[in-house]
């Protein structure tokens, strides 16, 4: 069994119980970092495999959600066009008759759709009824989150009058940057993968006979990745020295300089200044001019100084990582250090005009990235910062909570952490 295998037999066995708890419920709320839903999601695919040895039916749609009104039909007009087929090939003959009758003014939503439809399929076929039926939905976008909510809620108020516990939605959430916050049921449970362990054992895995350098360089990252996300510095930094090693001897360029910022940034957390400074001067002799690993150390450094050092040394460096995003592209860290620079701008004595100036950049800068990249960067602290400054009920302040409200959500003002000085922007 391969380190994926292995994972994804775990999550079957964290979905059994989970299911088995919950005999009655009608939806289920899977919670994680990306790299961990996306695992749960894969689990979801192999379920709609030949390899698959479950009893149950598992369904999962990607179709975008545009509007409350028929996003069902969309899930049923797949499940025809598939049946249809299948009554062709088979030449059975059943007819699955999907359309509603009455009652359907009893909802605000087209949730009763699907529901009924799949109703209808387990009155045609009674072994359906001793299955559970999952129905994941991973919509590629959302263009109305309150309207999914609302969609959602009604599917499981339909499944309860219909007093069918069988049929069950699932939904994929990040654990912080939730999208759906307004649903009035459902059982959260939460998937936890250490991501270094198994990228580590992957790596272990498949160069088991190679005796590949640059794979070995790799699983000396990994094992580095690992120790570091357990606290255990010292263990990290010896490896991290033997990855260097590892990637000078081969002559990887961007090796050498990406174990240096690991180690950097590892000796950092341990107040090892001088040894800190000296990893991150080495790294940047190295980087070369405009690229994405430039701009990741010169934020990186800038952090450092900050909080080592002072203001106007950390300033340099988020100017110069500004300048190299906007010329690779990269909004992510253009807004962060756009961000960075407003706040070491705002004081009591030189006053707010000149970071008001660089958090209004910021909001330009988060609006043109995607929503998801949008909703894991500091656009909503930032906002924060600014309605403050503004006044609530300011016209400023109201046309700056409306905006926002229109990209978040009503609830935005929940997102408004305060960000790390160093947000990762490779991720």
């Amino acid at each position: 069994m391969n380190p994926i295998q292995l994972e994804l037999f775990k999550i079957d066995k964290q979905w059994q119980q989970v299911v088995r708890q919950h005999p009655s419920e009608t939806l289920f709320l899977c919670l994680g970092e990306r790299h961990e839903v996306n695992l749960f999601e894969s689990y979801f695919k192999y379920q709609l495999t030949e390899e698959s040895r479950t009893n149950d039916m598992f369904l999962l749609h990607y179709q975008e959600f545009q509007n409350k009104n028929d996003y069902g039909r969309s899930l049923v007009k797949e499940w025809k066009e598939i049946f249809d087929l299948w009554q062709k090939d088979t030449k059975a003959g059943v007819v699955w008759d999907v359309e509603t009758g009455e009652g359907d003014k009893n909802y605000k939503t087209d949730a009763y759709f699907p529901v009924r439809a799949l109703v209808r399929l387990c009155n045609l076929y009674p072994d359906l009824k001793l299955k559970k039926i999952y129905v994941q939905l991973a919509p590629t976008s959302i263009h109305d989150v309150a309207g999914l909510s609302e969609w959602i809620n009604e599917w499981c108020s339909c499944i309860k009058a219909f007093d069918n516990h069988d049929i069950k939605l699932v939904y994929t959430e990040h654990h912080i940057h939730r999208t759906l916050k307004k649903l009035k049921q459902g059982t959260e449970f939460r998937i936890n993968i250490d991501v270094s362990q198994l990228m580590q054992n992957a790596a272990a895995h498949t160069n088991r006979e190679k005796n590949d350098p640059e794979a070995d360089y790799q699983q000396q990252i990994l094992i580095a990745s690992n120790y570091l996300s357990k606290g255990k510095h010292e263990q990290a930094n010896a490896i991290l020295e033997r990855a260097i090693v590892i990637a000078q001897k081969q002559g990887l360029h961007e090796a050498v300089v990406a174990a240096r910022i690991m180690l950097a940034q590892s000796l950092a957390v341990k107040n090892k200044k001088n040894e800190a400074r000296q990893q991150y001067e080495m790294a940047l002799a190295r980087a070369g001019a405009n690229t994405l690993l430039s701009a990741h150390i010169h934020m990186s450094y800038g952090s450092f100084l900050l909080a080592h050092s002072g203001k106007d040394e950390a300033k340099k460096y988020f100017e110069k990582a500004i300048k190299i995003a906007e010329i690779i592209e990269n909004d992510f860290i253009a807004m962060e250090c756009t961000r960075l620079l407003g706040q070491l701008s705002d004081s009591k004595i030189t006053g707010s005009a000149k970071a008001m100036g660089y958090y209004l950049r910021c909001l330009e800068i988060a609006r043109k990235m995607p929503i998801e990249k949008r909703r894991q960067s500091s656009m909503a602290y930032t906002a924060s910062i600014m309605l403050k400054k503004y006044g609530e009920e300011s016209p400023e302040g109201k046309k700056l909570d409306r905006d926002m409200q229109q990209d978040y959500g009503e609830d935005w003002k929940s997102m408004a952490e305060v960000p790390k000085n160093h947000a990762n922007p490779l991720s």
